[in-house]
């Protein structure tokens, strides 16, 4: 059997390592002949030719990779193939993906049990299976098979050093409004050991020469007695690499920071949002503006580099919210921030099928979109102050508000 695996393409470029998971559980389950494609690297004509005898073509895909998905498959698609489409916006509207009559199949949620069976033969529509409980069981994603070599090349292009990530988790126990990842990792985190997760960071620097790790999980520090395992281990073990990660501010404190940082952890990233109780409050962060205070108060003496994720555009939002929380960033003085607009996609609480469903989510993006608004405030008005604080803290604004030729 010939697999062929696609990400399409959208706003930026990612390492494909869901695919890579599926790819590799699919070699140890004995399937062989598998392919990989990206869009952000390779033509549409290349993946057309390159997925022309395949029997089965996997996609992966969040909202804004939907319409690129669709217009390969639609060149792909043969009688005797078929088309699987899975990821985050499939997963939140499976029976809206299957009009396309393109497609065969979606896989609803993690997708390495559900993609085994379908090429086992298993040919349901909507495949959902049980997550994966012991994720040390699963093999390491395929790096090779995902040409992350790619995308490694583009990092250090844009910073100067080798960067790659890897997952410690999957799932995340929290429902933040604005946040869709549940559709596909659900809400029940399941952890890897602190060694399993050392093996693949070991190998990922040796195999790799990679200068950086970056953890993609949705918040790195939920469980603190693995976070202490992992970082007693690292140092013990002298794995001298730097990494960074995601935290909650309630989930993190000094301690830990100064432990991470003794473990070579050099930033730390903070869904910091809004600096308005109300707002806070309408987002269901479960955060206080205080817990925002002192954990980037402690990590900036511990001289860890500090990232703060801020969000306009929520429905009750107005310009003195907007005002409380650039008097937050003003305090905090994050080394980064970003500054990005309410999406609706699929999976969060603002999605509205009637008014969502003809969406062109190619052209959405949190960090430009020309469909939210709030009560109080355009989405003129939105852009207004995200171009004002963009300006404001130029300096310090994250990756994708620069100018692409970096000035």
């Amino acid at each position: 059997m010939k697999i062929a695996l696609i990400q399409p393409k959208s706003f930026h470029a990612w390492e494909a390592l869901n695919l890579g998971y599926i790819a590799s559980f699919a070699r140890k389950n004995g399937f062989e002949d598998i392919r990989f494609f990206s869009g952000f690297f390779d033509s549409d004509e290349e993946i057309v030719a390159g997925c022309r005898d395949a029997d089965v073509v996997g996609f992966s895909c969040t909202s804004p990779q939907m319409k690129h998905a669709e217009y390969l498959a639609s060149r792909i698609k043969r009688s005797n193939n078929h088309i699987v489409f899975g990821g985050v916006h499939p997963s939140c509207e499976p029976e809206r993906t299957l009009e396309n009559n393109d497609i065969d199949a979606v896989v609803a949620g993690e997708g390495e049990q559900a993609f085994l069976e379908i090429l086992k033969g298993g040919r349901d529509r909507i495949i959902k299976r049980p997550y994966v409980e012991d994720l040390d069981s699963l093999p390491f994603p395929d790096r090779r098979l995902i040409k992350q070599e790619r995308n490694i090349q583009t990092a250090y292009r844009d910073n100067g050093i080798r960067i790659a990530s890897l997952f410690s988790s999957r799932g995340c126990p929290f429902s933040c409004v604005f946040c869709a990842s549940h559709s596909v990792w659900s809400r029940k985190v399941r952890f890897r050991s602190a060694d399993n997760i050392l093996e693949e960071f070991k190998q990922v620097v040796d195999e790799l020469k990679v200068d950086f790790i970056k953890f993609s999980d949705d918040t790195f520090t939920i469980k603190r007695s693995l976070v202490e395992e992992f970082c007693v281990k690292k140092i013990d073990r002298r794995i001298k690499t730097p990494w960074a990660c995601n935290v909650r501010v309630d989930m993190v404190d000094e301690q830990m920071l100064k432990l991470m940082k003794e473990a070579g952890c050099r930033e730390i990233w903070a869904g910091v949002e809004s600096g308005s109780p109300r707002i806070l409050k309408e987002m269901n962060k479960k955060i206080t503006v205080e817990q925002v205070r002192r954990v980037f108060a402690a990590s900036r003496e511990l001289g860890l580099i500090r990232r703060a994720y801020m969000l306009l555009g929520m429905p009750e939002e107005t310009l003195e919210d907007i005002k409380l929380s650039e008097a937050l960033v003003d305090e905090i003085k994050p080394d980064v921030v970003g500054f990005t607009i309410l999406a609706p996609y699929p999976g969060t609480r603002y999605y509205e099928r009637g008014l969502h469903g003809g969406v062109d989510w190619s052209v959405v993006d949190e960090y430009e979109n020309r469909i939210t608004k709030t009560r109080a405030l355009s989405n003129e008005d939105l852009h207004t102050e995200q171009a004002r604080l963009v300006e404001k803290y130029r300096a310090g604004v994250a990756y994708r508000h620069k100018p692409k030729n970096g000035n």
